[in-house]
C-alpha cells in the first residue's frame, strides 16, 4: 500500500492520496454473491439455484459498492494507522479510481490538535466553602409545612388584608371608561404579594375589609402581552367576598412521619432533613467548583477545534433539545432549533474536552472500579431502598460510564485547584442551592 499525506500550512485538514492492490476485490465480490445466491429467492428458480449471471445482474452493484466501500475504509484506517495520524471526526472519500489493478483514492480529513499542557499556577480560581447552618434546617422545614399549609377564613369583619393572605374577589376593569376583554372575574382567589396580576393591584387591596369594594387605580406595564393594553391607565371595580389566612400544619407526630421518618420526632425530622440538606449541598458545591476549575484550564489554553467534532457536538445538542421540547409536550413539526444557536456551547465542550482528554493522558489520571461502587454508593444512600439503585448501575454500563467520566473529572478539577491560585468564597447554603430541593 502506498500513503502520500499532505499536511496543511494552517488549519487540521490533512489530504491523504492512498493506493492498494484490486487483487482482492473481485474475490471478495465473488464470494459475497455467492452468499446471496445460497440465500436469494426468485420466480422459477429453486432456493439455492439461481445462476450467478442472473444475481450479479441484479445485486451486482449494490454488492460492488459494499465492498469497495469496506476496503476503503479498511486501506484508510491501516493508512492512518501507518503515518500515526489521529483523525478527528469522519474522513471524505474523493477521486476514486478502481479501473486498473490498483484501487486509489484519496481522503480528506482532520486531525487532533496538539495541545501544550498548561502549568496550572497560573490560573486564579475562586473556590465556594459552604455549610447547612440550624437556620439553613428550620427554613427548609418551614418550606415542607409550607407545601401542607391551608387557608382558614377569617370570621372576624374587622380584619384588614395583609401581604400573605389569600382574598376571594370580584372584579372588573376598565380602560378609558369602557370594560375591557378578559378584565372581569367573579370569585377569583388571590394570594396577596404572589405577583401574579400587573404591578400595584394587589398592593391597593391591602388594608381592605370582608364585604368592602373599591375602585383601584393601576397603569399596565409597557411590556404587556396584549398590544392594545400596554402602557394604558386602567381601573378595576373590585370586590372582597372573603379573606384567608395561612395555616400551618403543625410538627406533629403525623406531620413527621408523613416524611418517611418513622421515629415521629423533631428531633429526628431535623436529623433527617440536616443529612439529607448535607449530601445535597457537598454534591452541589464539588460540581460547582470543578465546572470553575473547567472554565478555568479552558480560558488559559488556546486550541484550533476540529470542525468535524463540533459539527458533531453541534448536533447532539440539537437533537437534545429537540427531544426535551417534544418531552415537554411540544409537537414534532412545532419544533424549530437552528444550528447557530448552538456553535458557541458546541465549541466550549469540543474545547474543554480535547484540554481535560490531554491533562488525562498526560497525567496517567483515571477512576477505579472501587471508585464508582464508592459513588453509587453514596448517591444510592439518599434513596429508600438503595439496593434498587445499586442494582439498576449494575445492569447500565453506560450510566457507570457517565459515572467513571465524573470521577475522572473531579481528578482533573482537584488537581487544578490543588496548583492553582485559589481564593475560598463563603456562600449560605441558599445561594449555592437556591430553592431547588
Amino acid at each position: 500500500m502506498q500513503v502520500t499525506v499532505e499536511k496543511p500550512d494552517q488549519g487540521l485538514e490533512h489530504k491523504m492520496t492512498v493506493s492498494f492492490p484490486a487483487g482482492n476485490l473481485n474475490a471478495d465480490i465473488e464470494k459475497r454473491l455467492n452468499e446471496i445466491r445460497r440465500n436469494v429467492k426468485m420466480d422459477g428458480f429453486r432456493p439455492g439455484k439461481v445462476p450467478l449471471n442472473v444475481v450479479k445482474q441484479r445485486h451486482g452493484a449494490q454488492v460492488h459498492q459494499e465492498v469497495m466501500g469496506d476496503a476503503l475504509q479498511k486501506a484508510f484506517y491501516e493508512a492512518i494507522e501507518q503515518e500515526g495520524l489521529q483523525v478527528a471526526g469522519y474522513p471524505m472519500f474523493d477521486d476514486l479510481d478502481d479501473k486498473g489493478e490498483n484501487v486509489t483514492f484519496t481522503a480528506r480529513f482532520e486531525t487532533y490538535p496538539e495541545i501544550e499542557v498548561p502549568e496550572f499556577g497560573g490560573v486564579s480560581l475562586e473556590v465556594i466553602e459552604s455549610s447547612v447552618t440550624d437556620k439553613d434546617v428550620k427554613t427548609m422545614i418551614d418550606r415542607l409545612r409550607e407545601q401542607r399549609m391551608a387557608w382558614k377564613p377569617s370570621k372576624s369583619g374587622a380584619k384588614k388584608v395583609k401581604k400573605g393572605d389569600q382574598v376571594i374577589i370580584d372584579f372588573a376593569g376598565k380602560v378609558d371608561g369602557e370594560l375591557f376583554e378578559g378584565g372581569s372575574a367573579e370569585n377569583v382567589p388571590l394570594e396577596i404579594g404572589s405577583g401574579r396580576m400587573i404591578p400595584g393591584f394587589e398592593d391597593e387591596i391591602i388594608g381592605m375589609k370582608k364585604g368592602e369594594e373599591k375602585t383601584i387605580e393601576v397603569t399596565f406595564p409597557e411590556e404587556y402581552q396584549a398590544e392594545n393594553l400596554k402602557g394604558k391607565p386602567a381601573t378595576f371595580d373590585v370586590t372582597v367576598h372573603s379573606i384567608s389566612t395561612k395555616q400551618l400544619p403543625e410538627i406533629d407526630e403525623e406531620f413527621i412521619k408523613s416524611f418517611g421518618v418513622e421515629e415521629g420526632t423533631e428531633e429526628a425530622l431535623t436529623s433527617e432533613i440536616k443529612d439529607s440538606m448535607e449530601k445535597e449541598l457537598k454534591r452541589t458545591v464539588e460540581s460547582k467548583n470543578r465546572n470553575a476549575a473547567m472554565e478555568a484550564i479552558k480560558d488559559i489554553v488556546d486550541v484550533q477545534l476540529p470542525k468535524a467534532l463540533v459539527d458533531q457536538e453541534v448536533k447532539s445538542l440539537m437533537d437534545r433539545a429537540v427531544q426535551n421540547m417534544q418531552q415537554q409536550g411540544m409537537k414534532a413539526e412545532d419544533v424549530s432549533v437552528e444550528a447557530s444557536q448552538f456553535e458557541d456551547q458546541a465549541q466550549g465542550r469540543v474545547k474543554l474536552g480535547l484540554i481535560l482528554g490531554d491533562i488525562i493522558k498526560a497525567n496517567n489520571l483515571e477512576a477505579t472500579d472501587e471508585d464508582v461502587e464508592a459513588y453509587i454508593a453514596e448517591q444510592a444512600s439518599s434513596y429508600e431502598d438503595p439496593s434498587e439503585v445499586v442494582q439498576w448501575y449494575a445492569q447500565n454500563p453506560g450510566a457507570r460510564s457517565e459515572i467513571r467520566a465524573v470521577l475522572v473529572e473531579n481528578k482533573v478539577a482537584e488537581k487544578v485547584m490543588a496548583e492553582a491560585k485559589t481564593k475560598k468564597v463563603k456562600k449560605a447554603f441558599d445561594e449555592v442551592i437556591g430553592q431547588n430541593m
